[in-house]
């Protein structure tokens, strides 16, 4: 508060004083407790001037009053030791259904509801495409510290960024049960950065419910535990992500390789703008069938439904050789082909064919250790 100030303030509790003791009270009359005219005069010129003291800055030397509050904590700074770097040739690639194709008809071709490979880059019922949801082509590349996971989309969101959550799946126990989940929430990332990315991991081993890949009565609770995040930086280094720097269409993420257990392991991709919910793995344990709704036009439950906006692909091998039995998995054993009875081609007289090795070369036919071939034309 100004000199000035305070003298008209001092002032004017001194003329409110004088007039108070000059005033004469009559007890019988109705104004008694009322203020004169001459009081409710000054104290309107003190209120005034004490507002207009209170806003002024401080003058002449006199700091102004500040309001107490609490100062937030600095932030901590991160230090980070160890960045991935440009991947390098692709250990093991894999392509993936391009529904842009198919969109402008509104469905989608190879979405599995029980074996979970979701294809299905479409909102609920109207069934609008976002192809920032629809995976194209991965990669899969390792250094000596990480792996890292080029996932190419058909394209952007309107607002020209990858905005879905992007995902790498791990499987390391081979039991088609998923294991620890990298886990991304795409933006602008120029340059790698932790911004954003999660590490999570199946504590209880109930991902995938009772029965691993297909639908079951019990879901579980997913990925419950938290190796790294914002908030769990025990190794600030753990997992990243960035969009390449040459491809605009490819989110890169990056996980440390201590974070899997072994080397070889099954893996699959996610691009999920819908659920986006791990703790809600598998998705076909969480929900039925007709909640989920299908991108099959043939389907009795077209259009899609809950389960939207995701494409996930099958189980991709990575180190080892996949049995082809594997439930989900890429891989799958073709049918052994029906093997069709012998053709009884009749020779000369009784022979036959199929009954003796004379019979069978009379004809011009060969004879194999398993049975009478016919030579195909040179």
């Amino acid at each position: 508060m100004s000199r000035i100030n305070f003298s008209i303030l001092f002032i004017s509790l001194l003329l409110i004083i004088s007039l108070a003791c000059s005033i004469s009270f009559n007890s019988n009359s109705d104004q008694a407790n009322a203020p004169s005219e001459a009081e409710q005069t000054l104290s309107a010129i003190y209120a005034g001037y004490t507002a207009e003291a209170l806003a002024q800055p401080a003058q002449e030397g006199l700091p102004a009053e500040q309001p107490a509050s609490e100062q937030a904590p600095a932030a901590t700074a991160i230090t980070h030791t160890l960045i991935p770097g440009n991947p390098g040739s692709p250990d093991q690639e894999k392509d993936e259904i391009d529904t842009s194709n198919t969109a402008g008809d509104k469905l989608a071709l190879g979405d599995s509801f029980r074996l979970g490979n979701f294809e299905r880059p479409f909102t609920q019922d109207s069934m609008l495409y976002k192809q920032e949801n629809d995976l194209f082509y991965l990669e899969l590349s390792e250094d000596d510290d990480f792996y890292i996971f080029s996932l190419e989309l058909i394209g952007p969101a309107e607002d020209g960024t990858l905005s879905a959550h992007y995902g790498i799946e791990f499987d390391s126990d081979k039991d088609g049960r998923g294991d620890v989940l990298l886990w991304a929430r795409g933006g602008d990332h120029p340059d790698w950065t932790i911004e954003d990315v999660m590490v999570l991991r199946d504590s209880n081993d109930d991902v995938g419910g009772s029965s691993p890949v297909v639908p079951d009565s019990r879901d579980g609770d997913g990925y419950d535990e938290v190796l790294f995040s914002a908030d769990v930086l025990d190794d600030p280094d753990a997992a990243w992500q960035r969009i390449d720097p040459n491809d605009s269409n490819v989110i890169q993420l990056a996980i440390k390789k201590g974070l899997i257990d072994e080397g070889r392991y099954f893996w699959k991709g996610w691009a999920d703008s819908g659920v986006a919910d791990p703790s809600r793995f598998d998705y076909n344990d969480s929900y039925s069938e007709e909640q989920a709704g299908s991108p099959n036009k043939n389907s009795s439950l077209y259009p899609v439904g809950q389960l939207n906006l995701m494409d996930s692909t099958c189980w991709v091998a990575y180190n080892f050789e996949a049995s082809g039995k594997e439930l989900g998995g890429c891989y799958q054993l073709a049918p052994e082909p029906t093997k069709a009875p012998a053709t009884q081609t009749p020779c000369s007289g009784t022979c036959n064919t199929g009954t003796s090795q004379r019979c069978c070369t009379c004809q011009g036919w060969e004879w194999t250790a398993n049975g009478c071939r016919l030579i195909p034309p040179s």
